[in-house]
């Protein structure tokens, strides 16, 4: 595909904000994102989504990703930008595993680009396009901007290799104050280079059908959620234990698990049967079609672990349909939702957990007023046009600080906490 095309108080600096900085920008901000992976999965949808939103917003936006393998039928990067009308590019190999050939094309192809095109900010997403970018376009006579999207649900860790590439890059973005405190004390990103900006959510309003049939599911029987990659760091036990106990107190309800994974076995099967629920658990497999339609069933949803992206999109989306939750109080979960307003937030306990959810099964008035909250919430708050406003604002704001120079070396000072990095956290949250 070859055509391209109330702000937020999103960031953590105390710094100037610039508020007149939109007047600013080039006359067409050029803005290049890399994705190093073809797979529908993970931030593949917000980074999308995002591309889409700031397109709309007038800025020149191209998306470039891994080409998928020509046999392979479900969704990818690049149906999903091309039926979007996004503006793509596959010239790229971005190849995040072992390959010396394709990376080595990559360093003279990325800087290319870049000079052709006269990119302003290119927007790494992954570890590998960060790298490689970095390493293309060190030696641009106009290097652009290098700005990187954190979306690892805990923070990126230290390595020496992430201390060198947090150090040289110019902006940092996070969908959450926790990813950020972390990412702040762990590579000492100075205040003025980050943005954190709410997740996105495109609210389904479409029709929906009654599942409950299709399930086995009786009309009376109360419905609990869960939706996820079903792998064994996702908290599945602890949810299965606390089905357990409240199966032991209320009649007439089930646990349905949408999702798939290699790892079903040790992470939902066998802990199923150990505890003797397989007439109480559904398990309906990976959904596409019937998607929306499945939630629709749900009485309420549990999550106690976000997957490998941290942004808990699967969470947002039940919440914009007006379900309300319980989670646990790891990674940006306890952001999404509000304690005791849109749901509750809850510790790795399986007996708290069972306490939550019945009384929210129990408790059909509060039930009703969190599912309204977290209705309004998800669809106030998590908006991609907003969004697209905040980061566009960032990005004239690194244009206006230039590139990070001198203060590549904070990456590399001492990997221990020193006197005042709470302070520096403190100040920019």
């Amino acid at each position: 595909m070859t055509n391209k095309s109330q702000p937020l108080q999103n960031s953590l600096t105390t710094a100037d904000p610039l508020p007149h900085a939109v007047a600013r920008l080039p006359k067409t901000l050029k803005v290049l994102h890399l994705f190093s992976d073809w797979k529908w999965t993970g931030p593949a949808e917000p980074v999308l989504s995002l591309c889409e939103a700031l397109a709309g917003k007038g800025a020149d936006v191209t998306v470039a990703f891994r080409k998928a393998p020509p046999d392979f039928l479900e969704r990818t990067v690049e149906k999903e930008a091309k039926a979007r009308g996004i503006a793509c590019y596959d010239g790229f190999r971005l190849n995040r595993y072992f390959s010396p050939r394709d990376w080595l094309f990559d360093q003279h192809a990325i800087k290319s680009y870049a000079e052709q095109n006269r990119i302003d900010v290119v927007h790494t997403n992954l570890s590998h396009d960060h790298f490689t970018a970095l390493l293309s376009l060190s030696f641009s006579k106009k290097r652009p901007l290098i700005v990187r999207t954190d979306h690892k649900r805990d923070g990126t860790p230290y390595t020496y290799f992430m201390g060198w590439a947090f150090g040289r890059t110019d902006g940092l973005v996070t969908y959450s104050r926790r990813i950020m405190t972390h990412d702040v004390s762990t590579f000492h990103v100075p205040a003025e280079r980050t943005c954190v900006i709410p997740p996105g959510i495109k609210p389904y309003d479409g029709p929906v059908q009654n599942m409950k049939d299709t399930f086995g599911i009786k009309p009376e029987e109360h419905v609990i959620g869960v939706i996820g990659r079903l792998k064994p760091d996702r908290g599945y036990d602890s949810i299965l234990k606390a089905f357990r106990l409240l199966r032991d107190r209320m009649d007439s309800v089930k646990l349905l698990v949408v999702g798939r994974s290699s790892q079903i076995e040790k992470s939902i099967k066998e802990p199923l049967a150990e505890l003797g629920l397989e007439n109480d658990v559904i398990l309906a497999g990976y959904r596409v079609a019937d998607y929306f339609s499945v939630i629709s069933t749900f009485d309420l949803f549990v999550m106690m672990r976000a997957g490998s992206d941290g942004s808990a999109r699967a969470l947002r989306e039940v919440m914009a349909m007006g379900k309300t939750a319980v989670v646990s109080d790891k990674g940006m979960l306890p952001e999404l939702v509000e304690d005791g307003v849109s749901g509750f937030v809850v510790p790795f306990d399986e007996r708290v957990l069972a306490d939550r959810m019945e009384i929210l099964l129990r408790d059909n008035e509060r039930r009703k007023l969190f599912e309204e909250n977290a209705k309004l919430i998800a669809r106030e708050k998590w908006n991609y046009e907003a969004q697209a406003e905040g980061l566009l604002d960032f990005y004239t704001r690194l244009i206006a600080l230039g590139e990070r120079g001198g203060m590549i070396q904070f990456a590399f000072k001492n990997r221990t906490r020193r006197q005042g990095d709470d302070d520096e956290v403190n100040k920019v949250i």
